[in-house]
């Protein structure tokens, strides 16, 4: 048996996950939950497929990149364009990256431009908690949202904070920070950098293709008197990234000379509480990314994207007896703005376009006995650049024993195409298409949490349809342009997980997820792995005075990419891969601690797009304020 195999087979046996409603000692730490509803929900009222990764989950791997911290979720998948730091894609449950709705803090922090989170932007944010939202979400989200959604969840952190790091391809890393919690007030503010000599992307024996980044976020909360409070969130954060190009239009990487330089801003705010009977809640943010294109030096294009959204979201709870029915509503106006300049054609391909969206959202959520029903409906008007869209979810809990619980769930979902699918343009490989229509998905899911003895269990089935996907299709002069699909593209996986408490200390944790995703034609869908797994153990002795060890185990199953070096492009099928880490905490003092950390330790060949070569072993030592 192959080590891949083994590692797949001892996440399914073990079914390792922090999955859904987690229950005993980690139930504890995490009671609530903000992604799943308009209001915080109680974990234990959640009806739908959440995972929740908190500060020791996260320390676990301690990779400067949260993307490789989200392995450990079951139903998603990392896509990585190279080394650290290049384009990262996630996508949920085989749907698209552009489907996939990445929060701050309850801010939308999406890419404007091409619909998607490149989570190679998104280093130091130094997250205190992760959650993961599976399944259609358009019914509070609006597009953007039929994968699923992630929300980082940062600050809470007091006194001086901060970390520093060298280690293998001249990587460094560092973060310095501040944080006080006075009652009623809180704040957290934090700056960092990441560097890394990378490696030869194109795989050709050239020059190797290193990143830097840089990043502030300031993050805070005040409470005025009459249960009243205000929040605010402020973030910056810049990054250069080399790559190698394809030359000669052959569909494969060179050795060359190409650049993006990256900035990323996002600022927003929150201001609610009660008045005559309702529970009010405003919010206000804008979030920008901004692109530079370089080739050999010179400056050849740049694109940039802008949202602001601000909304209003009234909520009132009603009691009778053992029951009790929570309604909120929503009112949400957002407009996104795109640019592009390009110096190649003389500003021909320049362009400006703007998308408004005004959205109305109700939510439902029941409580009676064992029973928890939760129920929404979102409506879109997108300014008659798109049709309307309604969508909705429905899904509902039952407590059928004291250890175990069944839930399932039904929604739907839409995607507006992105700016650069309408309006995009890259000389001799991509057109945009104006026509294009928003994506429109159906799913259902069902699932099952238990406990037994000291392992918390979970599995969900789930099933989607998605109709007009949106593609690239390829023409016979090399070029590309974007276009709907005519019939309907199918997905359907099992996500099976618990967690082992085995000892004072002692945590097992890890899952194992099975997806079959297809397009209109029958084919499997490119760059989505038929199966994945994690397995993690994660150890904190009371008797090592704060130290702490961990190891991780994340497997990749075999995928589909294209050969674009081929006439006609020739599917291909990327190997499957084991991604070992390790990560260690001993204290030297009480207030610094010496850190140690390996990732890919089975000096794995990563592929995860085709041509793009990833990094191998690493290993990386460094200091760490406690």
């Amino acid at each position: 048996m192959s080590k891949q195999s083994l590692i797949l087979t001892a996440a399914t046996l073990v079914l390792a996950d922090m999955s859904m409603a987690q229950t005993g000692e980690n139930a504890e730490r995490l009671d609530t939950v903000t992604v799943t509803g308009l209001r915080p929900v109680p974990l234990s009222d959640v009806t739908a497929a959440v995972t929740i990764l908190d500060s020791e989950d996260l320390e676990l791997r301690a990779a400067p990149y949260l993307a490789d911290e989200l392995r450990a979720v079951p139903g998603l998948t990392v896509s990585r364009s190279g080394a650290l730091g290049g384009l990262t894609q996630v996508r949920l449950r085989g749907a698209e990256a552009n489907h996939t709705l990445l929060l701050i803090d309850g801010i939308e922090v999406s890419d404007p431009v091409t619909g998607e989170s490149d989570f190679g932007l998104f280093s130091g944010l130094r997250p205190q908690r992760v959650e993961v939202l599976r399944g259609e979400q358009s019914g509070l989200y609006g597009s953007d949202a039929i994968g699923g959604v992630i929300n980082i969840v940062t600050g809470g952190e007091t006194g001086l904070i901060g970390r520093a790091e060298l280690g293998s391809r001249d990587t460094l890393r560092g973060d310095l920070g501040y944080g006080f919690d006075a009652g009623r007030s809180a704040l957290t503010v934090s700056a960092g950098g990441f560097s890394t000599q990378g490696v030869d992307t194109s795989g050709s024996g050239g020059e190797e293709d290193g990143s830097e980044s840089y990043n502030f976020l300031a993050t805070g909360t005040h409470g005025p008197d009459g249960g009243w409070q205000v929040s605010g969130l402020a973030r910056y954060g810049r990054s250069d990234v080399e790559t190698d190009p394809d030359l000669d239009f052959d569909g494969r990487l060179d050795d060359g000379d190409r650049v993006t330089e990256a900035e990323h801003w996002t600022l927003g705010g929150a201001f609610g509480g009660p008045a005559g009977g309702f529970d009010h809640q405003f919010r206000a943010s804008f979030n920008a990314v901004a692109r530079d294109n370089f080739a050999d030096g010179d400056f050849t294009d740049a694109a940039e994207g802008e949202r602001t959204k601000v909304s209003y979201s009234p909520s009132r709870r009603f009691e009778a007896g053992k029951a009790s029915l929570r309604l909120a509503g929503l009112i949400d106006y957002e407009i996104e703005d795109y640019s592009a300049r390009d110096t190649q054609f003389g500003g021909a391909t320049n362009q400006d376009e703007c998308f408004e969206t005004l959205g109305l959202a109700g939510e439902a959520r029941v409580d009676f006995g064992r029973l928890r029903l939760a129920a929404n409906l979102r409506h879109d008007d997108n300014d008659g650049r798109f049709e309307a869209a309604t969508t909705g979810r429905l899904s509902g809990a039952v407590q059928v024993h004291r250890d175990h619980r069944l839930r399932a769930s039904i929604g739907t979902g839409v995607k507006n195409p992105t700016f650069t699918e309408l309006f995009g343009f890259f000389p001799g490989s991509f057109v945009g298409n104006p026509e294009l229509e928003p994506e429109q998905s159906t799913s259902w899911e069902i699932g099952w949490d238990g406990k037994a003895g000291p392992l918390d269990l979970s599995a969900t089935w789930f099933e989607a349809e998605l109709e007009d996907e949106i593609f690239t299709a390829f023409n016979p002069d090399f070029t590309s342009t974007a276009l709907n699909r005519e019939g309907e593209s199918e997905r359907s996986g099992l996500e099976i997980g618990a967690r082992w408490q085995a000892g004072a200390g002692l945590s097992l944790a890890g899952q194992a997820t099975f997806i079959d995703s297809t397009a209109d034609d029958g084919a499997d869908e490119i760059r989505v792995p038929s199966e994945t797994a994690s397995l993690s153990v994660d150890y904190r002795p009371d008797a090592w005075n704060g130290a702490r060890a961990g190891l991780a185990l994340d497997y990749v199953g075999e995928q589909d990419d294209f050969d674009f070096g081929a006439v006609p492009a020739a599917r291909v099928t990327l190997d499957s891969y084991a991604l070992a880490s390790a990560s260690a905490e001993w204290p030297l003092s009480e207030k610094v601690a010496l850190t140690l950390r390996g990732e890919n330790l089975l000096d794995e060949e990563v592929t995860d797009v085709f041509g793009f070569r990833g990094p191998g072993a690493g290993l990386f030592v460094g200091l760490r304020l406690r």
